[in-house]
């Protein structure tokens, strides 16, 4: 828009008064539709929470928040992957005029799950989100996050009753929701599949819902659960080994945490790769 309005205040190009850098500031719980191209071919037309950050240098008072969206808008109609989040925080560090750039966007993706007996196949959506940061040596680092559900069957459950057998007695071992927070750091120059990361690490865990259960898929889950027992050091474990044998994942941190049953707490494990680019661990 031109004329009468070239000339308007613009307060955020001033000084502040206090002239200390801000690592991050922007904006963020912005609801965008955008593209997810899917490994199989095709495109999910999706809807994501967006956070957009720059760095701000002392002797300037705000940026511009809408100067972020603007630089988003032209984006939403092209494929998202790594090398677009790339370019979206390029044009954020030349638009803003910053030094550091960050973008993350949070959705629903969904993955058609078919019972394991029957014939029935229903979509599960997995919370997930991608995230990019260029920071001021033009160095990019891209991330995809994952959450999982998975069922754990607890094996100290399972010993004690068989130890009532053993006494002529039954029991019932508990089985406890469970969900894994899954975190990698991708090479920039490697595409990495949410839909391998989900398949690769519920094939590990074997114990996972259904959207559509007959009593025949019911009788199948609880004979993999007596199978496939599991503490939650066991899962982290099993996905900790599927990242890390994975192509084009550079860093990896899980957290699994398993809802107890029988307990008013929860149970939790944590643990992270620590690998450089050049495969060099540091942690």
């Amino acid at each position: 828009m031109t004329g009468k309005y070239d000339n308007l205040p613009d307060v955020q190009c001033s000084t502040p008064d206090i002239q200390i850098p801000i690592k991050q500031v922007g904006v963020e719980n912005v609801h965008v539709p955008f593209l997810l191209e899917l490994k199989e071919g095709g495109f999910y037309q999706l809807q994501a929470k967006v956070s957009m950050r720059t760095d701000l240098v002392s002797s300037i008072k705000g940026i511009s928040m809408s100067r972020l969206l603007v630089t988003l808008q032209p984006y939403l109609d092209l494929p998202l992957k790594h090398k677009l989040i790339y370019n979206i925080l390029l044009d954020l560090r030349n638009n803003i005029d910053s030094s550091e750039s960050y973008l993350k966007f949070e959705f629903d993706f969904p993955l058609m799950k078919k019972s394991p007996l029957s014939d029935h196949q229903f979509p599960i959506y997995y919370k997930c989100k991608f995230e990019g940061q260029l920071f001021d040596d033009f160095q990019f680092k891209f991330f995809q996050g994952v959450t999982i559900q998975y069922a754990s069957y607890c094996p100290c459950s399972a010993e004690l009753c068989r130890d009532l057998e053993k006494k002529s007695l039954k029991g019932f071992p508990h089985n406890q929701r469970s969900f894994a927070d899954i975190l990698v750091e991708c090479s920039p120059d490697t595409t990495v599949w949410l839909e391998d990361i989900i398949l690769s690490v519920e094939d590990k865990l074997k114990t996972l819902p259904y959207p559509i259960v007959k009593r025949l898929d019911e009788q199948e889950i609880a004979r993999v659960a007596a199978n496939n027992p599991m503490f939650v050091e066991d899962a982290v474990r099993k996905i900790s080994d599927c990242l890390e044998h994975m192509d084009g994942i550079v860093d990896w941190i899980v957290k699994c945490t398993h809802q107890e049953s029988i307990h008013t707490s929860e149970a939790i494990a944590v643990n992270w790769c620590g690998r450089s680019l050049d495969g060099t661990r540091y942690l």
